[in-house]
């Protein structure tokens, strides 16, 4: 089922591009009118893309680290609500965070103009020219997956360490340095893959806030719709390739021991104790401060500034005092996009119930693959790539492998993209599975009953199925959550059925943007609930 369900649609980009070799590299590579073109074209979307995830990746490391550090070692007020907005992200509607972000940052009345700044889709940011925009969504949507890694890590690291090395006069600076950052560096390598890995392949946020750029995952989604599949196939194979490269490897190596070796002159390093002595040691609440605003800035300012303007905006344009440009006017007036809402609404509860159940089953069965298996942990390696397989070239595989291209069994439409759900939201079950499966040592429970004359579907039954249970339903509730709010895969599959998500996109594209905010609030307030109930499950 795994192979079928998970693997099959993840990888079969690769099957398309070898069988058809001949007319893509035509295609591509001596197009007959335009050349090379298209290839042209992908260099350039690729290019912007590698910028971008490279420099998220660096913004998220600075960000990331302090804020796991003060999640992983401290308790203080208001941690949950904090930890609660450091997990939104994964699971919060793409289309819809990228749309408040747009307008917490490019309106007149937003966060740039309480800075000072004159923000638009257009500004970039010097030196690497990216989008400042799109930076932002893209660091907002990426640096979870640092902090989440690293806070497992500080948790599972021994105080011992740090205590021995503060009796010994290390300043705190010097201690993180040298005794805890190596013991979690396997940590931040993996957090990093996957923040790059994830960035490359976003496309429900950034469809909403390119303006003009066009990165790769954007650029298959506009192919596919001009049904230039030769193009469009031949980048979703380079981007699926590129993350297996990036995830299977290095998420297999990390599973071993880090040994490092002294790279800092003696001379250098008493230099550096030196002025590490000199930082006040009370100076950690800066740190934390920090950490807690720029998580306030690109997190919890743009839900803000979408919930006054869906206020402001209720009855009418608050700026000409027009009704047609309130949000009831769209929603109930001409327009009607309250019966459209309400269907794509029902769409997405469907397909996400229907995508989790199946999920749930596949993750179960994985969960006692892994955990039985010889070949088990080369599994959840493999069940890393379809996490951060680009959404954009998953559709693209999915349209080619089920649809008139390939099987031809299921058309483009409600089915597909269910199908389309399940491939991301069995890795999401497995993972929490597995974690409760390891942390209730079930191993030993396990050994147990069989030395006691239990058979393999007895101890299965009534020992290792009652025990992740509560993982399970927990990983199920944020593959529901992902699966409600997925927008990039699900454009490319979604045929004449529409899914709240991508309803979004397309109101902003038809400048109905006060139907956007509400639609975009009930996505958003949706997750954050859902979040607050997986953290009372798990």
């Amino acid at each position: 089922m795994l192979l079928l369900f998970v693997f099959m649609p993840s990888l079969y980009l690769f099957t398309y591009i070898f069988s058809r070799w001949n007319e893509i590299y035509v295609t591509v590579f001596a197009h007959p009118i335009i050349g090379n073109q298209y290839w042209t074209e992908i260099v350039r979307a690729l290019n912007l893309s590698f910028r971008l995830s490279l420099t998220t990746v660096a913004i998220d490391l600075v960000i990331g680290i302090p804020l796991a550090y003060l999640l992983g070692k401290k308790d203080f007020p208001g941690k949950s609500l904090i930890e609660d907005l450091t997990i939104l992200p994964l699971v919060i509607p793409t289309s819809g965070f990228g749309f408040a972000t747009m307008i917490a940052w490019t309106a007149s009345y937003g966060l740039a103009a309480l800075l000072g700044l004159r923000v638009g889709v257009d500004t970039v940011v010097p030196l690497v020219n990216i989008p400042l925009i799109m930076l932002i969504v893209h660091v907002a949507l990426t640096f979870p997956y640092i902090v989440n890694t690293v806070v497992g890590a500080l948790k599972d690291l021994s105080a011992s360490f740090e205590i021995v090395s503060s009796s010994l006069g290390a300043h705190p600076v010097t201690t993180f340095r040298k005794v805890t950052f190596p013991l979690i560096l396997p940590s931040i390598l993996s957090g990093s893959v996957l923040a790059f890995a994830r960035s490359l392949g976003e496309t429900g946020a950034t469809m909403i806030v390119s303006g003009v750029s066009t990165t790769a995952s954007i650029a298959i989604v506009r192919w596919e719709f001009e049904n230039k599949l030769a193009p469009a196939a031949f980048l979703g194979a380079i981007l699926v390739g590129v993350s297996m490269i990036l995830i299977v490897p290095i998420e297999y190596a990390l599973g071993g021991t880090i040994k490092g070796r002294r790279i800092i002159p003696l001379s250098v390093e008493s230099f550096i104790v030196k002025l590490e002595k000199s930082i006040p040691r009370k100076m950690s609440w800066l740190r934390d401060i920090v950490s807690i605003f720029f998580l306030s800035i690109i997190i919890l300012m743009p839900i803000a500034v979408l919930l006054y303007n869906t206020v402001i905006y209720w009855s009418c344009d608050p700026y000409t005092g027009r009704v047609e440009g309130g949000i009831l006017y769209q929603l109930f007036g001409p327009s009607d996009y309250y019966s459209s809402i309400v269907s794509s609404i029902i769409t997405s509860l469907l397909v996400a119930s229907i995508a989790t159940l199946i999920s749930a089953l596949v993750g179960v069965l994985a969960v006692l693959l892994m955990a039985h298996s010889r070949f088990g942990r080369f599994i959840k390696v493999l069940l890393k790539v379809p996490l951060v397989v680009p959404t954009s070239a998953l559709g693209l595989s999915m349209v080619l492998l089920w649809g008139p291209h390939g099987i031809g069994v299921v058309d483009p439409g409600f089915w597909l993209i269910v199908l389309t759900h399940v491939v991301f939201s069995v890795p999401v079950i497995t993972e929490t599975g597995m974690a409760s499966y390891i942390e209730g040592n079930l191993p030993l429970y396990e050994s147990t009953a069989r030395t006691l004359g239990a058979g393999y579907y007895d101890v299965a039954e009534t020992i290792t199925l009652p025990l992740v249970k509560r993982g399970v339903l927990a990983g199920s509730l944020l593959a529901f959550t992902h699966s409600l709010g997925e927008t990039g895969a699900t454009f490319i599959v979604m045929g004449e059925h529409r899914t709240i998500s991508t309803l979004v996109v397309n109101m902003v594209e038809a400048l109905a943007i006060p139907a956007a905010l509400f639609a975009t609030l009930i996505l958003i307030v949706t997750s954050f609930v859902l979040v607050v109930v997986f953290k009372e499950i798990y």
